[in-house]
């Protein structure tokens, strides 16, 4: 017997589905030599319709499908993030591949389809469908990491991504296997009502350390980082946004709800462990970022410090800590959008991702160093814009949680990685550029430059109404 299914719940999704068939409809229909892009133009109306459709909906609560599809405040709260970093990430796409001919298509297609997944791991309450959003999101994400099929360093980073991606998927089975052998439900509340009448055994801690181990690849938690900086580096630049955004955020999710609330029950035993990690996750990204002469790389590894930064949330173990990464992970959508698109028209001119090559860049285009600057400077956590309240909330959770030492460890890595971050700032604003010639922006760019720019600001210096909107989607926990 086929179950009750609320349609309401799941309009986003659906609507995410038609629009990604009539847009493959649309493809066929369209001449092959147009040189329009219509695919984009169509993609960017259906996001906008999206976004002013999903407002009206966060009043939505209730689940469907037997308990597997969720929809309360968290889900909420990231399927509007993740339609905002996909609004960034299609105009990304636009600019990339006016530099790369054809085959743009099939990548708008993509993105709409690991949009899909992001939404629908947002709203996973079960584990198998948790492991059917993580696929659809990933699979579509190993295809655009090797989609520069003539540019060695593209396949390298699709082959390593692949490879530890399935082997992060066969660790997540797995664990899901064992966790159903002791529990016998794959259902979150379930397992939520397991954990707080029975102890961890042996079974489920081996479960859980799988199930982790298969999330810390998707966030880039050491020692499962291993994919971060090459995959960052080789993939097209719009995939290392969303790789750093879209896909960070989805694992973060599936992280809260695992902690949160499936096994709260269970935390006093994983505190000390998501502690200890997170303190080796920030020093390892920091400290090697601080070598890096690619500005990709330097974000790949300043994304793995970030994780770190992030388990503290995930080790403070209460409603601040989901809290704070709700917060810092709203901050550090429009932070690293921002930064990414100052690559991609940099990149795109210049055909370089050396740091040195962007020595003077405020010289020749103000607003794109500008910009470059206030997503460095916030990224170190400097006041008063919105990386710095995000860090600030978390390290708050952790010491009310009594880990005044990891607090510390933070303190020292946020003083590491304020060191490269404004020597990067200190080329861009005050050495003479290598080329004088003026940089063109695209007006869409600006445009998505300027929102940006305003999001990093407003988010560090009114951080109330947006801490209150973090808060209610962490209490949905």
């Amino acid at each position: 017997m086929f179950p009750v299914v609320n349609w309401s719940l799941i309009s986003l999704e659906t609507i995410i589905g038609l629009v990604l068939v009539c847009l493959i409809i649309v493809d066929i229909i369209l001449p092959k030599n147009t040189s329009k892009d219509w695919i984009g133009h169509l993609s960017f109306v259906a996001l906008s319709f999206l976004i002013i459709f999903w407002i009206t909906q966060s009043s939505l609560s209730g689940t469907t499908f037997n308990g597997m599809f969720v929809m309360d405040q968290l889900a909420w709260f990231f399927k509007a993030f993740f339609l905002v970093a996909m609004v960034f990430v299609f105009a990304m796409t636009r600019e990339y591949f006016k530099t790369l001919g054809e085959r743009r298509n099939e990548f708008y297609f993509l993105l709409w389809l690991a949009l899909l997944g992001m939404c629908l791991v947002a709203s996973s309450a079960d584990f198998l469908l948790m492991f059917i959003a993580i696929e659809t999101l990933t699979i579509s994400l190993y295809v655009m990491t090797a989609y520069l099929k003539t540019d060695k360093l593209s396949i390298e980073a699709g082959m390593k991504y692949l490879i530890l991606g399935a082997l992060s998927s066969g660790f997540l089975l797995y664990g899901i296997s064992f966790l159903y052998g002791s529990t016998n439900t794959t259902n979150f509340a379930l397992i939520k009502a397991f954990a707080n009448t029975n102890a961890m055994s042996s079974v489920t801690l081996f479960a859980l350390v799988m199930i982790f181990a298969a999330v810390g690849f998707k966030i880039g938690a050491v020692p499962f980082h291993m994919w971060v900086a090459d995959v960052y580096q080789g993939a097209p630049t719009p995939v290392t946004a969303l790789l750093s955004v879209g896909s960070k955020a989805a694992g973060f999710i599936f992280l809260m709800r695992l902690f949160f609330g499936v096994i709260p029950a269970w935390h006093m035993q994983w505190g000390m462990t998501l502690a200890v990690l997170s303190a080796i996750t920030m020093t390892l990204g920091n400290l090697v970022a601080m070598y890096q002469t690619n500005i990709k790389r330097l974000f790949g590894y300043s994304s793995i410090a970030h994780a770190g930064y992030l388990l503290m949330g995930a080790a403070a173990g209460t409603v601040l800590g989901a809290t704070g990464i709700n917060f810092y992970l709203l901050g550090y959508l429009f932070t690293n959008l921002a930064a990414f698109l100052v690559i991609i028209v940099f990149s795109g001119i210049e055909k370089t991702d050396d740091i040195a090559d962007y020595a003077g860049l405020v010289k020749r285009s103000p607003l794109l160093g500008i910009t470059m600057i206030l997503s460095l400077v916030s990224l170190a956590g400097i006041p008063p814009l919105a990386g710095f309240f995000g860090k600030f909330t978390l390290l708050m959770a952790v010491v009310k949680s009594g880990y005044v030492w990891l607090a510390l460890i933070a303190a020292v890595n946020i003083v590491i990685s304020t060191y490269y971050y404004l020597v990067v700032a200190k080329r861009i604003y005050v050495d003479e550029p290598r080329i004088s010639t003026p940089l063109t922006i695209p007006t869409e760019i600006r445009l998505l430059l300027v929102m940006a720019i305003l999001g990093i600001i407003l988010i560090g210096i009114f951080q109330g109404p947006f801490f209150d909107v973090a808060m209610n989607a962490a209490k949905a926990l």
